[in-house]
């Protein structure tokens, strides 16, 4: 991960409650800058679950807000800025072999990997009503869910807990285990 003055400089994706929540945590720490965030353009937000419009929340924090959908706009944002990382969590969006291949690129996936890949973990995860469930932390590879694993946490849950309930818990312990990521604490 490069560096500049001590200062890492990140960027993120995603429009969700996750994505902000985050974002403002991150924001609290000296040693991490986040110059930009590729979001959802208004009209799509409401096709997604938990979506945020990010508009003032970027604009108070000095953050470029990019909406335009256009990976390629975005990649090129990052390079002027010299990111060093790209952290993308709560957007179900494929990160182009592009971006990829130039960034470093962490994210989440709502279960513990590698046992519990694919789409809507979160929701399977509360279907499932197994009384525990997990996150993980993980370098974004070509391969969907297929990178390297950096951390992981799980949680415990009752059986009358609303999906709701059981998303802000998965949630808290995401941005609870990408901080420790970022600070070194990288062991699944």
């Amino acid at each position: 991960m490069g560096e500049s003055n001590n200062v890492i400089k990140l960027a993120f994706t995603g429009s969700t409650k996750l994505t902000k929540q985050a974002m403002e945590e991150i924001l609290k720490l000296d040693k991490y800058k986040i110059l930009s965030l590729f979001g959802l353009s208004d009209d799509k937000l409401g096709g997604k679950v938990n979506s945020v419009n990010m508009d003032s929340f970027c604009e108070e924090n000095g953050i470029i807000l990019d909406k335009s959908g256009n990976w390629e706009n975005f990649r090129s944002l990052c390079a002027q800025q010299n990111i060093d990382m790209i952290i993308t969590l709560g957007d179900s969006r494929i990160i182009p072999k592009k971006i990829i291949y130039n960034f470093e690129v962490i994210g989440n996936h709502g279960a513990i990997l590698p046992y519990v890949q694919g789409g809507a973990s979160l929701v399977w995860g509360r279907m499932f009503n197994l009384g525990h469930w997990g996150i993980s932390i993980m370098r974004i590879e070509e391969r969907v869910d297929s990178g390297e694993i950096l951390k992981t946490k799980e949680f415990w849950y009752t059986p009358h807990t609303t999906e709701a309930g059981f998303v802000r818990m998965a949630d808290r312990l995401t941005v609870e285990a990408l901080l420790e990521v970022l600070n070194g604490n990288t062991e699944p």
